[in-house]
């Protein structure tokens, strides 16, 4: 309730050093300061939100077109216990895909001859797609800087020390 702490930064500026002692407050200046405190933690908790957002965006756009590109033959992330492979097994995973491609069996009589130009062509033709397709799945090169600046917005979240519930509620009923 930033409108309520604001009002409270008014009252303890505009009372005297004798009123805020009858209040209970004995540190104005410490008082504030907490009071600020919790406005600018609030302030993170809502740009921590949106960077995750943001974040949770690109992530699903990047998954819409990796599942159109599997949906095309191009292997998965997962391993058999469903968790993400390394980069080497699935490269390794990638070049067996794509070995697999190249040497299948044609799949019409016509072309189980010696493999000429168009049935080789004809053969990694969905190659030719999802390598296209992969180079475009990036439109700018991916950096971390979002995930860095959210980390780091999360860190300064956790360092803040905050009142407890009742403090907070002692204070706006004593003000107010």
């Amino acid at each position: 309730m930033p409108e309520v702490a604001n009002m409270m930064i008014n009252v303890l500026n505009n009372r005297t050093s004798a009123q805020l002692a009858t209040m209970g407050i004995s540190n104005r200046t410490e008082t504030i300061l907490l009071i600020k405190r919790v406005l600018r933690l609030r302030n993170l908790v809502q740009t921590l939100e949106r960077r995750t957002q943001d974040m949770q965006t690109e992530v699903n756009k990047f998954m819409d077109k990796f599942v159109a590109l599997q949906n095309r033959g191009l292997p998965g992330l997962l391993n058999n216990a469903g968790r993400l492979l390394t980069h080497e097994q699935y490269a390794k995973r990638v070049n067996t895909f794509a070995t697999n491609q190249i040497t299948k069996r044609p799949s019409t009589s016509e072309e189980t001859g010696p493999a000429t130009g168009q049935s080789l062509y004809n053969r990694v033709e969905n190659l030719f797609f999802i390598m296209n397709e992969i180079k475009h799945l990036f439109e700018v090169p991916p950096n971390f800087y979002k995930y860095t600046e959210a980390d780091e917005t999360l860190d300064a979240i956790l360092r803040h020390q905050l009142p407890t519930q009742e403090y907070w509620t002692k204070m706006i009923q004593l003000i107010l």
